[in-house]
């Protein structure tokens, strides 16, 4: 039973490399697998593999690409590749003498650049492991590249797991890239080496690089559209502006502009959606000539270039009253449903059954409703963006943008620039174009400002003039740019303290604190912990695909009595490292970093009065969470019977840990 279980842990294991071999050529024979004997991702990719004929002999990949075509591949994927020189770069160093090396591929397997150890470089050619060649599953069975493709997510494969024969002296942990801006797979980042060189690290390696090329993507996605948008700065046509980006995914459009559409017939309201194939300025879509979609004219259309490079398009549409409607018939009705789609969106992201946090979840919802500026107040970690983005996307700019500037950590000047926008030749360093600031960025939506208490205050009067006057001045411009937008700003100081300090303006201060919500620290809300726990080790889980982990009793008790200074945000990182190194199915007392035990009490303080039932209440909760609902095992952890526990649960109110309460003990 112990080699079972093993073996269907989210990790391979080496010294189970016989057992996995055998069971392979059990399944080549066509006899059915008991089940749980091989790893459940990778018995998946086998019945895949032979369900479209893929050869079990196989040695190595098919040839790779000629040059030219080769070639022409890199240049569709510039984008990727460019995200991921500096990876590259850096790994080639340090994987210089591991016997692995990183391989980035395409969303079809085909790879691009590989980096690492020059010994591993040689040796993997002789199964085609090389830029050009062809790594999914449909060519090259079971592996790392085609199988995390197939599954949309990370995985390690080792030895005797692969489907091809010659593939098995091999072992490889792979990562998708996603796009940031709509999720698509646009790539995957490998780790591969022969099969002695496998350590469980490899995945993590293999996840954390792709995350970094995932925020190098986009960082400069956001730099590019700042130059698109800072190209129809100056422009008011009547009929309204359309932005896209260069995939021709629409960034952008003003408010004339969805009058335009809605005239014309076509659903505004679900543009930010839309996508107009014919703006990808990728290679192959260009070579499709695809045409625009019927509502589009070609002589409203402007690419827009930048050092030889189509950054987007604008759209100029024309006036409302002089084209009319167009055959598509009557005007866009937006759902009533839009509004519960937006909550439900918002609010899945904040975990908690406490009063306190009920209390400011009901509260948000209410000021959503109402469009005066927020002051969100909570500690460092709370979930004050998460807040926010409820309070946008439940109020009445929710299909405008929600934009969001940290105000802590940047000097003046950067800041200024980022808050307000410039135009070209407004300093020394300026781009070229311009750059539209967040505020006009935030025309018709929402404005985030975090940290708002760190403004330096020679540009808190500025900004003042901004919400008084709804007319921000790009810097080196003397002209103002009307703006409407919603300001919800956030804090972790006392800025009434800061007023007194003289560090913060008054006025601007009641200008921004029209209402207030404060958040709960997670130490005010100590009930929800065993629940965030339970719901960031389901999120782990299912995002790098390991299995979910069970916190015992002692080890969630710890959690619920540390100070959490980072709040949520620490909680959230401390579950995720030990769903991923603790190699067992349970997290015990022992796994916590000492940290965490040698911050807590020696003893637990003495309860008295009501604290008791609170205590009671937290250590019945814990239990439930830690057992996952399941009652029986809750008891057994409990030292009470199950009758006794039921009406404990009962009394608590904590019906909603248990999946499927009935009205009886279970």
């Amino acid at each position: 039973m112990a080699i079972v279980k093993e073996a269907f842990s989210a990790f391979p294991h080496p010294d189970q490399e016989p057992q996995v071999m055998a069971f392979w050529e059990r399944f080549l024979r066509g006899r059915e697998l008991p089940p749980n004997v091989v790893r459940g991702v990778i018995e998946g990719s086998w019945v895949r593999c032979q369900s479209v004929g893929v050869d079990p002999e196989r040695s190595q990949a098919a040839a790779p690409l000629p040059e030219e075509a080769l070639l022409a591949l890199q240049d569709g994927h510039r984008d990727l590749i460019g995200a991921s020189l500096r990876i590259m770069k850096e790994v080639r160093d340090f994987l210089s003498e591991s016997g692995t090396i990183m391989i980035l591929a395409d969303p079809t397997g085909t790879i691009l650049e590989t980096a690492g150890d020059p010994a591993t470089v040689d040796s993997a050619w002789n199964i085609r492991l090389v830029t050009g060649a062809n790594w999914n599953e449909g060519a090259c069975g079971t592996n790392a590249i085609g199988t995390a493709l197939s599954i949309g997510d990370s995985v390690q494969v080792h030895a005797a797991e692969h489907f091809c024969s010659g593939i098995k002296p091999w072992t490889c942990s792979a990562s998708v890239i996603r796009d940031p801006v709509d999720g698509e797979i646009i790539g995957v980042l490998d780790v591969s080496g022969q099969k002695d060189s496998f350590t469980r690290h490899c995945l993590s390696l293999a996840v954390i690089a792709a995350g970094r090329i995932e925020g190098e993507l986009a960082r400069r996605e956001e730099e590019q559209r700042h130059h698109l948008l800072a190209a129809g700065l100056g422009r008011t046509p009547a009929g309204g502006l359309m932005f896209f980006d260069g995939k021709g995914r629409l960034v952008e459009l003003d408010a004339h502009a969805g009058r335009s559409l809605r005239t014309m017939g076509v659903p505004a309201e679900s543009a930010p959606s839309r996508r107009v194939a014919a703006f990808d300025s990728h290679p192959a879509m260009r070579a499709a000539k695809t045409p625009l979609p019927e509502w589009l004219r070609p002589e409203w259309v402007e690419p827009i270039v930048r050092g030889g490079e189509r950054l987007g398009t604008i759209v100029t549409l024309p006036e409302p009253l002089r084209w009319g409607r167009t055959r598509r018939g009557a005007p866009y009705r937006g759902s009533t449903a839009d509004t519960a789609r937006a909550e439900r969106s918002s609010l899945a992201q904040i975990v908690g059954r406490g009063e306190l946090l009920r209390q400011a979840l009901e509260k948000a919802k209410l000021l959503a409703e109402v469009d005066v500026p927020v002051l969100l107040l909570g500690e460092t970690g709370v979930g004050k963006e998460r807040f926010a983005r409820v309070i946008h996307e439940c109020g009445r700019r929710k299909d405008g943008p929600f934009v969001t500037l940290n105000c802590g950590g940047l000097p003046r000047d950067i800041l200024a620039s980022e808050l307000f926008g410039y135009v070209d030749g407004a300093f020394t360093g300026a781009r070229r174009s311009g750059m539209v600031g967040k505020i006009e960025a935030a025309a018709g939506g929402t404005l985030f400002l975090d940290e708002i208490g760190e403004m330096p205050l020679d540009l808190q009067p500025y900004f003042l003039r901004v919400l008084e006057g709804g007319e921000v001045y790009a810097l080196g411009d003397n002209r103002p740019r009307q703006v409407e937008f919603r300001l919800v700003a956030a804090t972790n100081k006392d800025l009434r303290a800061e007023v007194t300090a003289h560090r913060f303006r008054m006025d601007l201060f009641y200008r921004v604190a029209v209402t207030t919500l404060r958040i709960p620290a997670l130490r005010e809300r100590r009930e929800d912990i065993p629940t965030l726990v339970e719901y960031f080790s389901g999120e782990v889980s299912q995002r790098h695909g390991v299995s979910a982990k069970r916190f015992d009793p002692e080890a969630l008790s710890a959690l619920g009595r540390y100070a959490w200074p980072g709040n949520v945000r620490e909680l959230r990182n401390v579950v995720e490292g030990l769903v991923l190194m603790v190699t067992g199915d349970t997290v015990a007392l022992s796994d916590l970093s000492a940290d965490i035990v040698s911050s807590l009490p020696a003893t637990p303080p003495r309860p008295t009065g009501m604290d008791l039932e609170a205590v009671e209440r937290d250590a019945i909760g814990a239990a439930i969470a830690g057992c996952h609902g399941n009652l029986t095992l809750a008891a057994k952890e409990l030292r009470i019977s199950k009758s006794t526990l039921y009406l404990k649960v009962k009394k608590y109110g904590l019906d909603k840990l248990v999946p499927d309460a009935r009205t009886g003990p279970r």
